[in-house]
């Protein structure tokens, strides 16, 4: 049996855990979410830092210049009826921020709530994954 060495589900690269904090978002594939949401961006910031995963570059991998403990996040998707950003809410258990030592990687989720939401419906929660996976 091959290992797996992939560790983001929605990435063709592996993680190089080691030097910062990293992240990745993950798109559940519950409710079709990747097509049900379209646009979205994940904001992480610390301090001065400040970095963003969104749909234009779902693989990216990001990892911060050395950071490490709790990040703010925010969460938006682009509401196809109004054209604006709105941030959606975190699942029960989650909350807009996430800790990372500097030798791991954490994970943002995004899952779509239904496939047939009322119109103008934040449709989406995230929740949050700390220290997914660590290098010894």
């Amino acid at each position: 049996m091959e290992a797996n060495t992939s560790y983001n589900a929605n990435s063709t690269g592996e993680l190089k855990l080691g030097g910062g904090a990293q992240f990745w978002v993950y798109l559940s594939p519950q409710n079709d979410t990747a097509k049900m949401i379209g646009q979205w961006r994940v904001t992480f910031s610390q301090g001065n830092w400040k970095d963003m995963i969104s749909s234009e570059n779902p693989t990216k991998q990001l990892q911060t210049p050395g950071l490490s403990g709790i990040f703010d996040i925010k969460v938006e998707l682009l509401s196809g009826s109004t054209g604006t950003w709105r941030e959606i809410p975190a699942q029960e258990g989650s909350r807009n921020q996430i800790g990372c030592n500097s030798n791991c990687a954490s994970m943002v989720g995004i899952v779509a709530d239904s496939t047939s939401p009322a119109p103008g419906a934040i449709n989406a929660h995230f929740w949050t994954t700390w220290d997914a996976f660590c290098k010894a």
